[in-house]
């Protein structure tokens, strides 16, 4: 950017005008929340432009207002980067080269690198547990181990 046009813009909008530069290296997500921002600006110096013209008229004079102008031939330029990224992104022509390429690198990186096998000394299975299992009545029936004493606390003997 110019030393004129830093003078156009405000610190904001520098930086928004600045990262439209290099927008390979944002998200869809960044892209969209990106323009909004910068459209919602050059919409607010068109009414700014627009205010200042009548007032302008109305008093006969002539409105010049090149900064307003400026801010918004720039934020307009912005714009329209975005929206030529945006679209490059969505051509599905783009979008199969783009996905062909990066099956290319994913093989590429497998072929490179072997496969993990994991350890040698390892096993799945170790077999049965070495130690009993204390939660279960030793019949092996379950919830067995108080079956005795309910039956004496009730009614008898059955």
């Amino acid at each position: 950017m110019t030393a004129q046009s830093n003078r156009a813009l405000d610190r904001n909008e520098a930086l928004w005008v600045d990262q439209t530069e290099r927008l390979t290296d944002h998200t869809d997500r960044e892209l969209s929340d990106l323009i909004k921002l910068i459209r919602a600006r050059r919409d607010r110096a068109q009414r700014l432009i627009r205010t200042r013209s009548r007032s302008a008229q109305r008093q006969g004079e002539v409105n010049i207002d090149s900064g307003a102008r400026e801010k918004k031939a720039l934020l307009n330029a912005a714009i329209d980067r975005i929206s030529q990224e945006m679209k490059r992104r969505k051509d599905p022509v783009a979008r199969a080269e783009t996905a062909t390429a990066n099956l290319r690198d994913a093989v590429q990186r497998k072929t490179e690198n072997p496969s993990w096998t994991g350890p040698e000394d390892l096993t799945a299975n170790d077999g049965p547990a070495e130690t009993p299992n204390a939660k279960i009545a030793p019949s092996g029936a379950l919830h067995a181990e108080g079956m005795r004493a309910a039956i004496a606390r009730s009614t008898g003997d059955r």
